[in-house]
């Protein structure tokens, strides 16, 4: 018999015919990530965010703020994208899909980016924010592991709640919102 057959009995009865059948050469099976969804160009899946990350496309977003301290540990730059900019100008109290923010973090010396918080809305915003995908990744390289790459991210949506549709006024002053590095 050749070894690509199998023999297969029939469980449910010891009288049963012995049915021969073939059985296909094992196969690789490719490893399925997360779904990965493209909102407005700002990737929401863990490696294609942080390499989009780090080509710096954002930076043709509006600037929200300059480099600034954000506490002890280092600093921030704040990014919007037209969608979510046009929505904070306008007063919106809930943002469209499509709304992204973009958080560059700095050492303290503001000189050196040490890392990205990522934030997109990719539906309805729901009570614990899982219509926003929410990234975060300290390291400029794509061997950096995120910190956070999911969908209502509990320890991102424990500090957004109280602001607007999960979106804080680019005048909040941060204190220390990243871990000691």
């Amino acid at each position: 018999m050749r070894g690509d057959w199998v023999l297969l009995l029939c469980a449910a009865c010891e009288a049963a015919p012995v049915v021969e059948r073939a059985v296909a050469a094992p196969v690789a099976v490719p490893v399925v990530a997360a779904p990965v969804f493209v909102t407005g160009q700002v990737p929401t899946g863990p490696g294609l965010a942080q390499e989009w990350l780090l080509g710096f496309g954002y930076r043709g977003w509006t600037a929200m703020t300059e480099r600034r301290m954000a506490g002890e540990h280092g600093g921030e730059r704040l990014f919007f994208n037209d969608v979510l900019a046009a929505s904070w100008e306008a007063g919106a109290q809930e943002h469209p899909v499509g709304s992204a923010a973009v958080r560059e973090l700095y050492t303290a010396d503001l000189e050196n980016i040490k890392g990205f918080a990522l934030m997109v809305k990719t539906g309805a915003s729901g009570d614990v924010g899982e219509g926003w995908f929410w990234f975060e990744v300290f390291g400029t390289t794509m061997d950096a592991r995120p910190t956070v790459a999911e969908h209502g991210a509990r320890g991102c949506v424990g500090c957004h709640s109280h602001a607007v549709d999960f979106v804080h006024s680019p005048a909040t002053p941060r204190v220390d919102p990243q871990p000691l590095l």
